[in-house]
């Protein structure tokens, strides 16, 4: 309901203040005139008086999650990538496929093609050895700055909050026993491994037209470390902090 349609909350307040008053009357008149004097109750202090908590906000079903997620990850930033997921459909399908995908130390990438960089991956000929093009650490860029541009807390908090949802599509993805609280401990741990490797980061001829990491030690690493190696130093830097921040968020 927006503002405008909103009934003044004024007026309101004061007829329902009214309303009660006449019956906290009524109700004192009519015990004065039918029941015997009773002493007066005891006040009731601030340590005694009953603890309230407010209920959790339900959540639409998952086919219908698009809306809510769209509201809460929307008011954490404005950036154009983060603008241009949010208008896809079944986003936390989305999210839970990618979770399963890093749990496993598989590249979670497939899963935001909508915000992959449009330019190729690209080598040269550096200190007599081929070595990953610093420009192909660039096409990362935006897409790191989407990621770092929301405060990795608050993104802790949506999680927490769509959580029975993004479980629900996490079961759907395979795991029917699943828990993705478990999963997401799996991704982080296994993505916060990844070591920060200076530049030139040298590579061989793979099989096919793929390119491999000419340090075997780096080729052993997971297809997800392996991937976020590829956004070059200072975005794998920016990413482990907002990681590790993430996961304090979620009191992992």
């Amino acid at each position: 309901m927006t503002d405008q349609n909103r009934p003044p909350i004024l007026p309101i307040a004061i007829i329902g203040g009214l309303v009660i008053l006449g019956v906290l009357i009524g109700a004192w008149w009519m015990s004065r005139r039918s029941a015997p004097t009773m002493p007066a109750a005891k006040a009731v202090t601030s340590t005694e008086a009953p603890i309230t908590t407010t209920p959790p906000t339900p959540l639409p079903p998952l086919d219908q999650m698009d809306s809510m997620m769209r509201s809460l990850l929307g008011a954490l930033s404005n950036h154009p990538e983060v603008a241009k997921w949010l208008a896809t459909d079944g986003l936390v399908k989305q999210l839970a496929m990618a979770i399963d995908a890093a749990a496993q130390g598989k590249t979670p990438a497939r899963n935001f093609k909508v915000v992959a960089p449009a330019s190729p991956f690209a080598t040269a000929r550096r200190n007599n050895r081929r070595a990953i093009d610093p420009a192909s650490y660039k096409r990362y860029d935006s897409l790191v700055g989407a990621v770092t541009s929301m405060d990795a807390s608050e993104v802790a908090k949506v999680y927490k909050t769509i959580k029975p949802r993004l479980n629900e599509a996490y079961r759907n993805a395979g795991h029917p026993d699943g828990d993705v609280d478990r999963a997401v401990q799996a991704a982080l741990d296994t993505l916060l491994e990844t070591p920060v490797v200076q530049d030139p980061v040298a590579v061989v001829e793979g099989k096919g037209a793929l390119w491999i990491f000419g340090d075997s030690r780096l080729e052993a690493l997971t297809a997800s470390q392996k991937q976020l190696l590829r956004m070059g130093p200072q975005n794998v830097d920016a990413m482990l902090v907002w990681l590790r921040a993430l996961k304090a968020g979620l009191g992992a």
